[in-house]
């Protein structure tokens, strides 16, 4: 009896893929860069909606707010300006000692200074104020301290020029070391 033989179908090779040609530097930044603005349009696009939506929603909200909901936003609304003010001072000083600290100028003293006036309406720091006050103060002339012992000496002790354990002795008994 013989057994059928199956027929073997040759391997097949999958077709090779079209060899794209290199591109140069400056044709690929350039496909880059308009990759790069496309993508910035539409997520600016997408900001520009959520933000409307965001407004739509908070109109919305507060046209369905009763009174009493309304009173009650108002308070919180007033209650969280007065603390801020509150802080807003320590906020502003923070804020103008990390920006003459980065400016490299020193700040007059705090007694002399009117904070208040750098604060925003929401009682948070107005940075762009700070800067511009922090612009105007003169920088701090670079003074160099007064060191003890820097420079050429004259006189003290005399020159030790061996490590020998009985020259060392004879000097420090002799108190001329010290």
């Amino acid at each position: 009896m013989s057994t059928p033989v199956e027929p073997t179908n040759p391997p097949t090779t999958p077709p090779a893929a079209p060899v794209e040609p290199q591109k140069s530097p400056e044709d690929l930044i350039a496909e880059l860069t308009a990759e790069r603005d496309k993508w910035k349009a539409l997520s600016r696009q997408n900001e520009k909606k959520w933000e409307d939506t965001s407004g739509e929603l908070a109109k919305l909200k507060e046209a369905q707010m009763t009174e009493a909901e309304k009173a009650i936003e108002a308070a919180r609304t007033e209650g969280r300006n007065s603390a801020l003010s509150e802080v807003g001072t320590d906020l502003v000083t923070a804020e103008m000692a990390l920006q003459a600290a980065t400016a490299g100028v020193t700040l007059p003293p705090a007694e002399y200074l009117n904070v208040s006036k750098f604060l925003g309406d929401d009682g948070r720091p107005n940075k762009e104020a700070v800067k511009s006050f922090v612009e105007t103060l003169p920088k701090a002339k670079e003074e160099f301290p007064n060191l003890q012992g820097a420079g050429k000496q004259s006189g003290g002790a005399p020159e030790i020029t061996t490590m020998d354990p009985n020259e060392l002795a004879d000097l420090i008994t002799g108190g001329s070391i010290f």
